[in-house]
């Protein structure tokens, strides 16, 4: 990964902590800590274009019909699905935006060479053409097109929904509120998303939630997609018995147990290796 800032970024971000109001920009630091967020955004949105098998390229012709996703100089993303007409998704994510604007299109088409460096352009989109492109990622043409959609979309979500979560946290230095997972703001990017209403995303998000849970207390091991499943599982009575107080050292007196179902959930495979693709933090 490039951990230096192309001169157009570093411009960008200069002009954008000078015009604006806002309390962040008011520090002294407020600069230098805007590229370290630059520099954190591009890293994630890198790891997650090699996990998803993407592959980085220079320029692409209008014809070309792979799925892909673009970075920008301004850090909005452009979702492009395969095809020579396109399912079209653009998220500009300001840094003081809750959730990421979002403008979606069928049937849309590149017009002329998207290259690195230059504005990119579109046919039969609301966005007609973006800032400067950063970064083009794009799929195997092998894939079939059910598979890229899939690699597509779950990539937007990861990314605009780390990105706005990370602007939360730059632009309100010690905030201690509730996150972009919190239910709240998951519903909203979800109705926000999906062009559906926040009650109806709330009232599907419970129905599946007591869904997982009836399958799980009916003796079934139920899937919860990529991240793993839950299920029952029996366990042994137990003797009462003299432990320690991890936080004290104290000797306590653990009760006995009864035999009795507990419920487990097991990480998918998938979830593992990614979790443990993650950076180490460092300790200070």
């Amino acid at each position: 990964m490039n951990n230096q800032l192309p001169d157009e970024v570093a411009a960008h971000l200069e002009e954008l902590v000078s015009s604006s109001k806002e309390n962040w920009a008011k520090s002294d630091n407020a600069l230098s800590r805007l590229k370290e967020l630059w520099l954190e955004k591009n890293r994630l949105f890198e790891e997650q274009i090699g996990l998803l098998g993407m592959t980085f390229i220079n320029s692409v012709e209008a014809d070309d019909t792979r799925g892909m996703i673009i970075s920008t100089f301004s850090g909005s993303l452009v979702a492009l699905g395969p095809g020579s007409t396109r399912k079209f998704e653009y998220a500009s994510i300001k840094t003081r935006s809750d959730v990421p604007d979002i403008v979606k299109a069928d049937e849309v088409k590149i017009e002329g060479t998207l290259a690195i460096g230059a504005k990119a352009a579109f046919f039969g989109s609301p966005v007609k053409h973006t800032s400067a492109v950063y970064r083009i990622a794009v799929l195997p043409v092998e894939l079939k097109v059910e598979e890229q959609e899939q690699r597509i979309r779950e990539a937007m979500v990861f990314l605009t929904n780390s990105f706005v979560h990370m602007n939360r946290y730059f632009t309100q230095p010690g905030y201690a509120g509730p996150g972009g997972f919190d239910k709240k703001s998951m519903v909203r990017f979800l109705a926000d998303n999906n062009g559906l209403t926040q009650k109806a995303v709330r009232n599907l998000l419970d129905d599946y939630a007591v869904l997982l849970e009836t399958g799980m207390l009916m003796g079934n091991t139920v899937s919860l997609g990529q991240l793993g499943r839950i299920s029952m599982n029996l366990k042994p009575a137990r003797k009462a018995r003299i432990g320690r107080n991890p936080a004290t050292g104290e000797e306590v007196m653990v009760p006995a147990k009864k035999s009795h179902m507990s419920p487990v959930f097991k990480y998918s495979s998938r979830a593992k290796e990614r979790a443990g693709n993650l950076p180490v933090p460092t300790e200070e």
